[in-house]
């Protein structure tokens, strides 16, 4: 049973993508500072599967070297730990820059250091800027990300590179669009309140749990909100643990897409999710306008399609409805 390294064990996408690896029959030593996870996940996930998870609190600064002495077990690592916030990276630059990019190096030099090879990089369609054509394929330009975020993620993948080239690892960078939805169960989804994602607030606003607002600015598209390609968070779990297997079946290091090759406005998910829910709710208008946005982002997954035989299986209605089931039985989300 190989044990595998998730930072950001605590998150959204981190917890989901933990419990799918369980499933897989993988040993996980599941690794946050719980600055923005949650342990309740982590805990839930530990009861499901006894002596399977292990939970360590980490600073990836300072102590990533200290983990693996820890755990000299672990065989592989995927790394979900960073700041996500588009808008905020933007305001605050430097603990993006700190978090994302130095937390990295320091993590991967930790692990190069006790002889892992193996790394799953948890990238964004961000790397890619304004789109120059679509669908966005993995050979589109990384040169001119819009966000403080998506700079940090091509840094983060250049380094990667040099690691591989250099020959100390061989990594799998997952570049997703636009994540939404939860488990199917209902059981396991995102906690942040408000959430950084459009269709989770969206459902949050149906619900009557808090007021849903946009703070798009305006971009050069038919309705003049940004277009974004959704994919569902157990989908993109599922694609995580294709990527490691893949990873260990070829020792190759790739990038992939994961989306649906399907674009949607923020005013299209919006009336969507209304439609769905059967509830119309007010939208306002937030004075603090996010910056940094591309006009327009859907995914060419045919190599994810190829390589790592994944393919986006839940609708946007599934992806709506396991929501309103996740805010239904959690309206608070995790509690830290």
């Amino acid at each position: 049973m190989k044990t595998v390294l998730v930072t950001g064990a605590g998150g959204y996408i981190g917890s989901i993508t933990s419990r799918q690896l369980l499933a897989a029959g993988y040993r996980i030593v599941a690794a946050d500072n719980f600055s923005r996870g949650y342990r309740e996940p982590l805990e839930k996930l530990a009861a499901l599967y006894p002596g399977r998870l292990v939970v360590e609190d980490l600073n990836l600064v300072f102590e990533s070297h200290k983990l693996f002495n820890k755990h000299p077990e672990i065989g592989a690592v995927m790394h979900f730990a960073a700041l996500l916030n588009v808008g905020e990276s933007m305001k605050i630059p430097v603990e993006y820059f700190s978090n994302n990019v130095v937390g990295t190096q320091n993590l991967l030099e930790a692990t190069v250091g006790h002889g892992v090879r193996h790394l799953v990089f948890s990238s964004s369609c961000t790397v890619y800027g304004n789109a120059q054509y679509l669908p966005i394929d993995e050979a589109h330009p990384i040169s001119k990300p819009e966000s403080v975020y998506g700079q940090t993620k091509r840094i983060c993948e250049d380094i990667l590179e040099w690691y591989d080239r250099l020959g100390k690892l061989r990594y799998a960078a997952l570049r997703y669009f636009n994540v939404c939805g939860a488990t199917d169960d209902g059981e396991f989804g995102d906690s942040k309140r408000p959430s950084f994602h459009l269709m989770q607030n969206a459902v949050r606003g149906a619900l009557g749990l808090q007021p849903f607002r946009f703070n798009y600015a305006a971009v050069n598209t038919p309705d003049g909100s940004p277009v974004r390609d959704y994919v569902n968070v157990v989908d993109l779990a599922d694609a995580h643990v294709a990527a490691l297997a893949y990873l260990e079946r070829t020792d190759t290091t790739q990038a992939f897409n994961l989306g649906t090759g399907t674009g949607n406005s923020v005013l299209e998910i919006v009336n969507k999710v209304q439609q769905i829910t059967g509830r119309q709710f007010e939208v306002d208008s937030d004075p603090d306008r996010r910056t940094g946005e591309a006009d327009k982002m859907v995914a060419n997954y045919a190599k994810a399609r190829e390589l790592l035989g994944w393919e986006p299986r839940r609708s946007l209605e599934q992806s709506v409805q396991s929501l309103v089931t996740w805010y239904g039985k959690y309206p608070g989300g995790w509690r830290r």
